[in-house]
């Protein structure tokens, strides 16, 4: 996990070659292969579980001002990774004419460490609205997702076992404008939303709709539902046009432009991925090899959740030292400029972690490490000046 920073590459030289400069023994470049099978895919499966666990553990924020209502804000979304285009079997693509396999990875991600998180890898053809199963986990906790996952029928789940979302609305909709929660527009009442928006010219649109949706079919028959949500409408002061969301939180606990920003808390996710594709290798994955494939992306997330447990102890230190004259909440580690920090420095880490393990670091010399991986592993083929006297 540690030599994804010395390496700087997701491919298995790459890291073949800091497993010999760290251990001192040189490996022939089939044997480390072989190391990728299925059981170790099981035990980094096994191991990132375990990470997470920690991490949930060793969470002692909470939340602050108007979300101290809720339980935890969890944050869910999705990243492709491109793969190997001989993994189509197994992890067929959305656009195979430029790409024939890609895997997608599904996150669930609390705020705060106080709901269960979850790292799930499928084929990019599995919808993100079908990962996410909702049951008694979301009650009294605030779920943020973007329209990957949106439907009525998502919306009234959660509603009904009694969490809270906020999700922006498609373009698509029409809900049924039937109370204003703010401001004078008693004229928009009974009108649909697609009706009315282009007249606008508020700053701000906070109105209770109706929406309507079919249930899956049972016994031969599909029922219809009708919800009632809160629908928002903040005006971008340079375009015109409204950002929209529909929610379930009552105007007295949040307001309009609250929701909004409150929404914006879903870049925290995309920070995760661009960590893990910037500085964690999750990015691209040359190998034809399923278990490789599957051992790296595992690295990966075991490396970006250790990472997140360095940002606890950090901040422990920062509690127990009598002479910080700051607030732990004035304190901010960014993600992104941890994760860069921590890659500059895993060298000194991976040694730390063998010394604390009772492990002798014995590094190959430069000549030995020079002499062994820079040959030539094609002996048998000749070489240009081989060639050339042959000519």
């Amino acid at each position: 996990v540690l030599s994804f920073g010395i390496g700087k590459k997701s491919d298995i030289a790459s890291l073949r070659r800091a497993y010999e400069e760290a251990t001192g023994t040189t490996l022939a470049a089939s044997s480390f292969y072989d190391r990728f099978t299925a059981p170790l895919v099981v035990f980094l499966q096994q191991a990132c579980g375990r990470a997470l666990g920690t991490v949930m553990e060793g969470s002692s924020q909470a939340l602050q001002g108007s979300l101290s209502a809720f339980c935890d804000v969890v944050i869910t979304d999705a990243t492709v990774l491109r793969l190997h285009d001989m993994l189509k079997t197994t992890y067929r693509a959305c656009r195979t004419n430029h790409t024939k396999a890609a895997a997608k990875l599904h996150v669930v991600f609390s705020v705060v460490g106080k709901s269960a998180q979850q790292i799930q890898l499928t084929s990019e053809r599995k919808h993100e609205s079908k990962m996410l199963k909702i049951g008694d986990w979301v009650n009294g906790r605030l779920l943020l997702f973007d329209l990957g996952y949106f439907s009525y029928a998502l919306l009234d789940r959660i509603h009904r076992w009694g969490g809270f979302f906020i999700s922006r609305l498609k373009d698509n909709c029409k809900p049924l404008i039937v109370a204003i929660h703010q401001g004078d527009g008693h004229a928009l009442i009974g009108r649909t939303l697609d009706e009315v928006l282009s007249s606008i010219r508020r700053n701000v649109l906070d109105v209770e709709v109706e929406v309507t949706y079919k249930k899956r079919k049972y016994r031969g028959k599909r029922k219809t539902v009708t919800q009632r949500f809160r629908l928002v409408g903040i005006r971008n002061p340079l375009t015109g046009e409204y950002h929209l969301y529909i929610t379930n939180i009552a105007v007295a606990r949040l307001s309009a432009r609250a929701i909004a920003q409150v929404y914006s808390a879903r870049w925290l996710v995309e920070l995760l991925f661009k960590a893990l594709k910037s500085f964690y290798q999750l990015e691209a994955f040359p190998s034809r090899n399923e278990h490789l494939v599957h051992a790296l992306i595992y690295s990966a997330l075991i490396t970006l959740l250790v990472s997140q447990r360095i940002e606890q102890h950090l901040r422990q230190v920062l509690i127990n030292k009598e002479e910080n004259e700051r607030s732990l909440e004035e304190t901010v580690f960014p993600l992104l400029r941890l994760a860069a920090v921590l890659t500059a420095v895993s060298a000194k880490l991976l040694s730390a972690v063998l010394q604390q393990a009772g492990i002798k670091r014995r590094s190959l010399s430069l000549t030995e490490l020079l002499l062994k991986e820079a040959q030539d592993p094609n002996r048998k083929r000749d070489t240009l000046p081989q060639i050339l006297q042959k000519m």
